[in-house]
């Protein structure tokens, strides 16, 4: 009796890191004015395995991966010289966030926390960007 044939396993293809985010300063005079929640979204890069999940669920696309050719590109060099050339750099978009909590509910290692401001603080080591090493990706 031949044995039956092993089933091959689908490939997915995984969206290509934006090279082309333009990188500003959040609007000092925007923030003063808008009305948001006290809590913010905290991103501990050591736990992210760059999935995409966040990206994906984002309603607002305030979610960026971006390559780090674009961080040296929009002329960023301090940052540009934090990062390597292995570094993914995650970041939200404060303007544009709304803290709605779908992106802490999809990540699935806990890299995106939900978190307070209290008396004017942020209650933890708020990080709202990271670089992440491309090998830290889950396969």
């Amino acid at each position: 009796m031949p044995e039956p044939e092993p089933k091959s396993m689908e490939i997915i293809e995984k969206p290509i890191f934006r090279t082309d985010y333009d990188m500003q300063l959040v609007d000092a005079d925007w923030l003063k004015g808008a009305v948001k929640p006290k809590r913010f979204i905290d991103f501990i890069p050591e736990q992210c395995i760059l999935c995409e999940g966040c990206v994906d669920i984002c309603p607002w696309y305030c979610i960026f991966m971006v390559d780090p050719q674009a961080v040296e590109d929009s002329g960023n060099v301090e940052l540009s010289r934090q990062m390597s050339g292995s570094d993914i750099l995650f970041l939200i978009d404060d303007n544009a966030c709304t803290r709605c909590n779908l992106c802490v509910e999809r990540c699935p290692t806990g890299a995106l926390v939900q978190s307070e401001v209290t008396g004017g603080k942020k209650r933890r080591g708020a990080r709202a960007m990271g670089a992440v090493d491309k090998s830290q990706k889950a396969s």
